[in-house]
């Protein structure tokens, strides 16, 4: 018998693959909803589970098929069928637990949902508003900070920022370390406990601020994490830092430059600053990563800067060298990564 080897890809199979990512995120929706990791944490055949979660089971066969090729389950086959069980990937972030992101996915996919359900208003010119932090008291972005935001800094950047900072030379003898726009702190949290000698000052809005102040008391952290409650746009936040680090923030302050300003003020001579922030690349494979993401905030006037564009800024704030520190391969979008120190005198 002879096998043929025939192959064959369209350019067309990418923007089809668009449409099915929507029949993938509802399934992953839908597990949420229903609990069903927490189902499968002993592996359940379609019937039991079925009937446990009372469910349709021929449907459910195949609801669980697809979110086993999604590598979100594991199918276990046997001689009388087969039984589904969690991949390593759900078991580690699909569950309660330290990096649980249920709060932070149902967010992004809301959040999303809207944009692109508003993009035709958007492009034919009627009024739109993008994310933001709230003004005012910034009650709803303390919310934020204690839920989806948390999840995402303790599964996503904490590890980021941790593997970072071990490979900057001199950053490992910094005394003091300002987490600028650092919602519930955790990053804050993160760098006391990895370097014994450091103390951490977490700056927000002042609701957002006691939140992080509340779980670095939880965490008994309270003697060496401080808390400044003010306004990003406006309020300075202390001096004497040896390294500030701001993360996903920078996009919205009314005037990137007075802040970057600011930022530098309250460096010692010598201080570092680390910015990680999306930004618009001139290469499409790599802007399509960020787009979707930031869209409606460059549709309503906010800051995402280009390639470079942030680098330009930093020099223009004073800083003496501004050095590419690469890429943090964010879930969303990548981060680019600045590296700028403020002068030794």
């Amino acid at each position: 018998m002879n096998i043929i080897d025939f192959n064959h890809s369209h350019p067309l199979q990418a923007y089809w693959q668009l449409a099915g990512a929507a029949v993938q995120a509802e399934a992953l929706t839908l597990a949420l909803e229903l609990d069903l990791f927490s189902a499968l944490e002993q592996p359940l055949d379609v019937p039991t589970l079925a009937a446990r979660l009372q469910l349709a089971p021929d449907n459910t066969s195949h609801w669980l098929e697809l979110l086993w090729s999604m590598a979100l389950l594991q199918r276990i086959d046997g001689p009388h069928g087969s039984r589904y069980g969690l991949s390593e990937i759900s078991r580690r972030y699909w569950l309660p637990g330290p990096n649980g992101c249920v709060d932070a996915w149902h967010f992004r996919v809301k959040a999303l949902r809207q944009s692109g359900a508003s993009l035709r208003q958007r492009v034919v010119g009627e009024p739109a508003m993008a994310p933001a932090k709230p003004a005012g008291s910034g009650q709803d972005w303390a919310a934020a900070a204690a839920s989806h935001i948390a999840q995402e800094q303790r599964a996503i950047s904490v590890p980021a920022v941790l593997a970072l900072l071990q490979i900057l030379p001199g950053v490992q003898r910094a005394e003091r370390v300002l987490d600028l726009g650092g919602g519930p702190g955790l990053v804050a949290q993160a760098l006391v406990r990895q370097y014994p000698g450091l103390h951490a000052t977490v700056f927000d809005w002042p609701p957002t601020a006691a939140v992080a102040g509340q779980l670095a008391a939880d965490a008994g952290l309270q003697e060496r994490i401080a808390m400044l409650g003010g306004d990003l746009s406006q309020d300075t936040f202390g001096e004497g830092y040896d390294v500030i680090w701001c993360s996903s923030v920078l996009h919205f302050v009314p005037d990137c430059l007075d802040l970057l300003r600011r930022v530098h003020d309250a460096l010692r001579p010598g201080g570092l600053f680390i910015s990680a922030h999306a930004e618009r690349s001139g290469q499409p494979g790599m802007n399509v990563r960020v787009m979707p993401y930031y869209l409606s905030m460059l549709m309503a006037g906010r800051f995402v800067p280009r390639a470079g564009e942030l680098a330009g800024l930093l020099v223009q704030a004073g800083f003496a060298s501004v050095e590419l520190g690469g890429e943090c391969d964010f879930p969303m979008a990548p981060l680019t990564v600045w590296l700028a120190r403020k002068g030794e005198q």
